[in-house]
């Protein structure tokens, strides 16, 4: 996971433990994290249709033959 997330998550985690309410993150910090998802959104949909494309791809044949019938 990328440094941003891990760092957003650490924040909220230590936030909740102190019982805080708010979480308060600056500009940059959230440029920063919406780079971070931004780029794992766009690798995930770049998998989804590499996943689509080799499905599609695939040849399946099919034999069918009366036998002795």
């Amino acid at each position: 996971m990328s440094l941003h997330i891990n760092r957003f998550i650490d924040r909220v985690q230590g936030q909740d433990a102190r019982g805080g309410r708010d979480l308060v993150l600056t500009m940059t910090e959230a440029k920063d994290l919406l780079a971070d998802i931004t780029r794992l959104l766009l690798n995930l949909e770049t998998v989804r249709q590499d996943a689509v494309n080799t499905r599609s791809e695939e040849t399946v044949t099919i034999k069918m033959d009366g036998g002795s019938f």
